[in-house]
């Protein structure tokens, strides 16, 4: 029987006997032994029970019918006026009393309860930080287990410091660890395509074959629009995608790798299965890293060459650079310029408007000097706020054209610097090799000596020795 059921007949049998009671009184009335008095005198300890079936309001209609019935028995001169009034405030503080047992059972019942949920919350809490100590042991056991397989191509990659030759050491371990047909590296400097690397495990000469190359500008298309998240291809159904991107193999997965959002390789693989590409999934991390690696060393070597403030190449980069320049034309028959390059009155600027305003002002003359020579020609910084310049294979005749050119370029244009628009000058100085000199102190020096002579006549002007 449900709990519903338990209830409804625990009420019906209270009731029943409640009524058994007066009916047992009834018969009891006429008894000289006051057997009445014994049977009405049990309904009170009725009472105890029925407020843990009843309502209050169902318990004061109970109560009702009982004084209703004392009444009668009042009436009928069975009971005075004093026994009814008595036995119904015995009824009402039996019934009260009962209440009051009955609340304090049920709060007692529910601090219980509560306590019994706080401490089964608490023991599920336990449990739940055991089950993820235990998670988080089991990844520390499989992290340690892809370390340990990792630790190949970390060998294997670690001694590298260029790019082509770790996507060589690359190409080499995939080629002993996974089943493939071609590699591909898209290499981005701030985020825009520079160049692609590409090997077969079939043909060495593979990026040399422009009819089987890979479409580097669909790939890169293609996983734009996949979000730049790794995905694997399979020919069927995806003909067309294949033959945008000139895809040789029938399978097809790429992996795009990046520094915190920025994008800086994408490397794709030919001809591997869905397996190896979630293995391969494991390496990526550690790949991202070693070309990242790479990329830092190689930005560092070019730091140990370049200027910080004005990024043009530093002094002890351009003599190497002039040495060379003397053999090659030695070699070959050749002449180059030099142009040594001074900013006009820079310590005027620097007391008047602060050193802060020079530096900007070092930086937009450089910035103008690049802008205005040739790809081929170098720009560096030779001390303080004095530049050359390395004009290959050309006569004094052209240099002092790309001199004076450049002289106008920095003297029509204001620099503004902060809140200062200042108007500022060089002076330019021009020596030729071989005629002014056949190694590089010598045309430094007749360099130093036409820039001197440009001062002296008023500066603002281009001289050669």
């Amino acid at each position: 029987m449900s709990s519903k059921g338990n209830m409804r007949f625990g009420r019906i049998l209270l009731v029943t006997v409640n009524l058994l009671l007066m009916g047992l009184s009834w018969l009891f009335h006429g008894s000289p032994q006051g057997d009445a008095y014994l049977v009405i005198f049990m309904i009170p300890v009725l009472f105890f029970l029925i407020p843990f079936s009843f309502s209050v309001r169902s318990t004061v209609l109970i109560g009702m019918l009982n004084l209703a019935f004392l009444t009668l028995y009042h009436f009928l001169g069975i009971l005075d006026t004093v026994d009814v009034v008595v036995i119904m405030l015995l009824l009402a503080a039996i019934s009260i009393g009962s209440y009051m047992v009955k609340s304090f059972y049920l709060n007692f019942s529910k601090y219980n309860e509560n306590e019994l949920l706080v401490r089964q919350k608490k023991y599920n809490v336990i449990v739940g930080e055991l089950e993820t100590v235990e998670s988080r042991g089991s990844k520390i056991e499989n992290e340690l287990i892809r370390i340990s397989r990792l630790y190949e191509i970390t060998k294997k990659l670690a001694p590298v410091l260029k790019q082509e030759e770790l996507f060589d050491a690359l190409f080499d371990f995939l080629e002993e660890n996974l089943k493939f047909d071609m590699v591909h590296l898209l290499t981005f400097r701030n985020e825009k395509f520079l160049k692609g690397i590409s090997r077969s495990i079939k043909d060495d000469e593979y990026s040399h074959e422009k009819e089987n190359i890979l479409d580097y500008k669909e790939v890169i298309s293609y996983t734009n629009n996949q979000g730049r998240d790794p995905f694997f291809l399979v020919r069927e159904g995806n003909e067309k995608v294949f033959d945008a991107m000139n895809i040789q193999s029938d399978q097809f997965m790429v992996f795009p790798l990046f520094v915190g959002e920025k994008l800086f390789s994408i490397l794709a693989i030919e001809g591997a299965s869905k397996t190896s590409y979630g293995r391969f999934r494991i390496l990526v991390s550690q790949i991202t890293l070693e070309f990242r690696r790479v990329e830092l060393y190689e930005k560092v070597q070019e730091l140990s060459i370049v200027d910080g403030l004005t990024e043009v190449y530093l002094r002890r980069y351009l003599m190497d650079r002039l040495e060379e320049e003397v053999d090659r034309a030695e070699r070959l028959g050749l002449t180059f310029s030099i142009g040594m390059v001074d900013v006009d009155k820079f310590k005027d600027c620097n007391d008047k408007y602060g050193h802060q305003v020079g530096d900007a002002v070092l930086r937009k003359v450089a910035d103008r000097l690049k802008k205005t020579v040739r790809e081929v020609d170098m720009v560096a910084r030779y001390g303080g706020e004095e530049f050359c310049i390395v004009l290959p294979e050309t006569t004094k005749k052209f240099a002092l054209t790309v001199a004076e050119r450049l002289r106008k370029s920095i003297e029509t244009k204001k620099i503004k610097a902060f809140d200062e628009e200042i108007r500022s000058t060089v002076s330019v100085g021009i020596s030729t090799y071989p005629e002014d000199g056949l190694d590089v102190g010598s045309l430094i020096e007749k360099a130093d000596m036409a820039l001197y002579s440009a001062k002296r006549k008023g500066r603002n002007r281009v001289c050669s020795a």
